[in-house]
């Protein structure tokens, strides 16, 4: 995405004219640091400086299609809007909100309280547009917050659906809000990929919680198509198939099977996001490893049929809520430096779907190495066989498998009370 370029001679700053085309250059005094990332996905993609000086940074891009970014300098956040990124644009920070011909720099709080003044069309358009998916996002979420049958409950201030009151928020928002509009903006209006990002949980999470079982990938888009119509079902397929949460083996496969389908800007995001994920996979722990899936037993199936290691599995079925966790994650971690040869390890959060990222932030904080299903769906472990057929109540739940993933063993006690758990890994990896 950011063009790196090697550059041997000090330009000075009445020297900025001269920088080629497609660039922006950030005037500001030396104190200040920029940071230039998308303005919808700004967790996807965020630009490195080409040039970096004390009183200018400097951006060069290749994306040219569309041009509204974040830009975060003293703490705080704007949007940026240029019309013709062909032309070399200087933005003058010490001018903090400006407006010129070729572009618009206004901090996000007055983009939300509609101070928005400028004679660019287009730039109006897209706040018009984000201006009403934000009203609507806060007419939902008040509905949800304060009208119980919109909601299952309302506590860890998360707010968690059953399948009725899913349906009631979700028939609310179609019958309430539509707004018709170029889809070639789907993926460039902050606000509008909020909303049916929160419409997406609705329906397949909460709603029609079994949209997805046991078809294949391509099915799953056209019961996506089915379900929607167009410019929604293009975001909501991209949605499910590129989305933060999932590995990055899974937007490699899922890549290379849509790839023709994308557009050029998806394709900008798509590659950014995977790129983001193998930094963090290095950065955070490289023995950390991530499933998703609607359901848990269909994401169970999916890893025992991809796991050629010929080794046995421990699973463990923890609740994010509970405190005694932190623990026994330390404990567990000496079980797996003395099994590491004869088990993989696989983690089933059972509520991850209420915070998922802050469930990933307590994977990352204890280090807590392996595999780690996040289940996406509210009912998931309620209705999985594990749960039922070996009548889960208690947590952690140990469930000890062979190879291809039939129960060997099971074990309730946590390690913090007795070390059955390491009695029976042993006896069971000494066997032949």
């Amino acid at each position: 995405m950011v063009l790196r370029l090697i550059f041997v001679t000090i330009i000075g700053l009445s020297s900025f004219k001269e920088i080629s085309a497609g660039t922006l250059t950030f005037l500001h005094n030396e104190t200040i640091e920029v940071k230039l990332r998308d303005a919808v996905y700004p967790s996807h993609l965020a630009y490195t400086p080409t040039f970096q000086y004390p009183s200018a940074t400097i951006f060069q891009l290749t994306e040219t299609d569309f041009h509204f970014y974040s830009v975060i300098f003293n703490s705080k956040e704007y949007y940026l809007w240029v019309e013709d990124l062909t032309l070399n644009t200087n933005v003058n920070l010490e001018d903090a909100e400006t407006s010129t011909t070729n572009y618009v720099l206004i901090s996000k709080s007055n983009w939300l309280s509609g101070k928005i003044d400028s004679k660019l069309e287009r730039i109006k358009k897209v706040h018009e547009i984000d201006s009403y998916y934000s009203n609507a996002l806060d007419s939902l979420n008040n509905l949800a917050e304060t009208n119980e049958q919109h909601r299952y409950e309302n506590s860890f201030s998360t707010i968690v659906w059953d399948s009725r009151s899913a349906k009631r928020l979700y028939n609310f928002a179609v019958e309430s809000f539509s707004y018709q509009f170029d889809e070639n903006l789907i993926h460039y209006i902050p606000e509008y990929a909020n909303y049916w990002q929160l419409l997406y949980k609705l329906y397949y999470q909460y709603y029609h919680t079994n949209s997805f079982k046991g078809f294949n990938k391509k099915e799953i888009q056209s019961e996506i198509e089915t379900d929607f119509p167009d410019p929604q079902s293009k975001f909501l397929v991209f949605h499910h198939f590129f989305n933060v949460g999932l590995s990055l083996n899974d937007l490699k496969e899922n890549f290379e099977l849509f790839a023709t389908a994308l557009s050029e800007r998806e394709k900008v995001l798509v590659e950014a996001l995977m790129q983001n994920k193998a930094v963090k996979n290095l950065s955070n722990s490289p023995q950390i490893d991530f499933l998703f899936g609607i359901d848990i037993d269909a994401s169970m199936e999916s890893y025992f049929a991809r796991d050629s290691s010929e080794k046995m599995h421990l699973l463990v079925f923890w609740s994010s809520w509970d405190k005694k966790m932190e623990t026994e994650f330390s404990l567990l971690s000496g079980l797996k430096e003395d099994f590491k040869e004869k088990f993989n390890f696989v983690h089933i959060c059972i509520d991850a779907y209420e915070a998922p990222e802050k469930t990933k932030s307590f994977i990352y904080q204890n280090r807590v190495d392996g595999f780690h299903l996040l289940p996406e769906q509210s009912r998931a472990f309620r209705v999985s066989k594990y749960r039922k057929a070996l009548k889960i109540r208690d947590f952690p739940f140990y469930v000890l498998t062979n190879h291809a993933g039939e129960m060997v063993e099971t074990e309730s006690v946590p390690l913090e009370i007795s070390q059955r758990l390491a009695s029976k890994m042993k006896s069971i990896s000494t066997k032949k």
